[in-house]
């Protein structure tokens, strides 16, 4: 199972072994990191902050989670998202340049 798949479940309290939500995480999760990417952070690097800031994407996002939840989940990804943005090592390197 996906490391982001296992570590999603895990913060909205899905066990591991079931399949029923799936597709919806792995919806949140793409569009965690489209949205990492609209914001020029390079979601596609592997690391704690940006697996970190996807998961927080996810649990502010999916169904069946409690509003306050949601809310911590929604301001921990925009403050994440607000301090990788500010940081060279995070950006999106232009091609064109």
């Amino acid at each position: 199972m996906d490391e982001l798949m296992m570590l999603a479940k895990e913060s909205i309290s899905i066990v591991e072994s079931s399949t029923l939500k799936d597709d919806e995480i792995e919806m949140w999760i793409n569009a965690g990191r489209e949205d990492l990417l609209r914001q020029d952070i390079n979601a596609k690097l592997d690391n704690a902050l940006i697996k970190s800031a996807i998961v927080m994407f996810v649990k502010a996002n999916f169904g069946n989670v409690d509003i306050k939840e949601k809310e911590l989940a929604q301001r921990t990804y925009n403050l994440l998202c607000h301090s990788l943005g500010l940081s060279n090592d995070y950006k999106v390197v232009d091609k064109d340049a």
